[in-house]
């Protein structure tokens, strides 16, 4: 109703000024020039009536418009397939010490020549006679871990507690170990009063701690021997030829060095590549 409420004033406006001329033929009092000045005033009232109800209609038709234009472009995003995920950027400061590529896939071997007539094959490997000795005095399960700790160089892993055997100088590399004494069968602790250090090819030297891991915050979490090293920034690129030693309360010694395969193409000791 609002939106004819112009129209219907100026309706009532011409009534009224209709009836004023009706008394004022009448002799009803009003004169000639009260007639006309109300006669003026009407339909100046007409005018801006008549305005209003343009710039109505005006705005009214640009409403609709825009409606029409939201509900294409509704129609259009909803047909629309959903965008593709922007990829994460890398961050600048990561090092990737390793990665996977994709190869073509190797054929498969020819079968072996058979040997001539009479020739005998050539004998396989049999393990050194070392293997069939005693182990000695302890027996070792090691491994090198990388860790979110940050080194005395400011460097540390992306990744937490996780066997690594690559590194980069100024990491922090983490040694996990568990030594047995092969006379009883039980694992050397802390009570036991033994020593033990990791031995570095610079010459460097880390003693173990017996700790549970994850610093207790698990509590089911396992007790292990563990050392640290931060590696130096000018340490060489290649191996990192460690060995443990431990010597008992008793007086038994024996140093541990990981058995490792090591040629022109593979070393599978720790190394530092960067």
């Amino acid at each position: 109703m609002k939106l004819r409420q112009p129209g219907l004033r100026a309706g009532s406006l011409a009534l009224l000024a209709m009836v004023l001329g009706i008394l004022a033929a009448c002799g009803g009092g009003i004169s000639q020039s009260e007639y006309d000045n109300l006669s003026k005033r009407l339909a100046a009232q007409e005018q801006k009536s008549t305005a209003l109800q343009q710039q109505l209609s005006s705005k009214e038709k640009e409403a609709g418009d825009l409606q029409q234009k939201l509900t294409a472009q509704e129609k259009a995003a909803a047909a629309a397939p959903a965008p593709a995920a922007a990829p994460k950027a890398a961050d600048s400061s990561v090092t990737t010490l390793i990665g996977a590529k994709q190869v073509p896939t190797a054929a498969p071997a020819p079968p072996p020549t058979p040997l001539p007539a009479g020739a005998q094959p050539a004998p396989k490997a049999v393990p050194p006679a070392a293997y069939d000795q005693p182990v000695g005095p302890f027996f070792f399960y090691v491994e090198t871990l990388a860790t979110t700790t940050v080194s005395k160089f400011g460097y540390a892993s992306t990744v937490s507690c996780v066997p690594a055997g690559v590194f980069k100088r100024g990491m922090k590399l983490v040694w996990r170990f568990e030594v047995i004494d092969t006379a009883t069968g039980k694992r050397i602790t802390d009570k036991d009063e033994a020593s033990l250090k990791v031995k570095l090819p610079n010459g460097e030297e880390s003693t173990g701690r017996f700790t549970q891991r994850g610093g207790g915050r698990v509590p089911d979490a396992p007790w292990m021997w563990s050392a640290t090293w931060d590696i130096p920034l000018d340490f060489p690129l290649g191996a990192v030829d460690y060995s443990i030693v431990v010597s008992a309360k008793d007086g038994r010694t024996m140093t541990y060095k990981p058995p490792a395969l090591i040629s022109k193409d593979t070393d599978t000791r720790p190394r530092v590549i960067e």
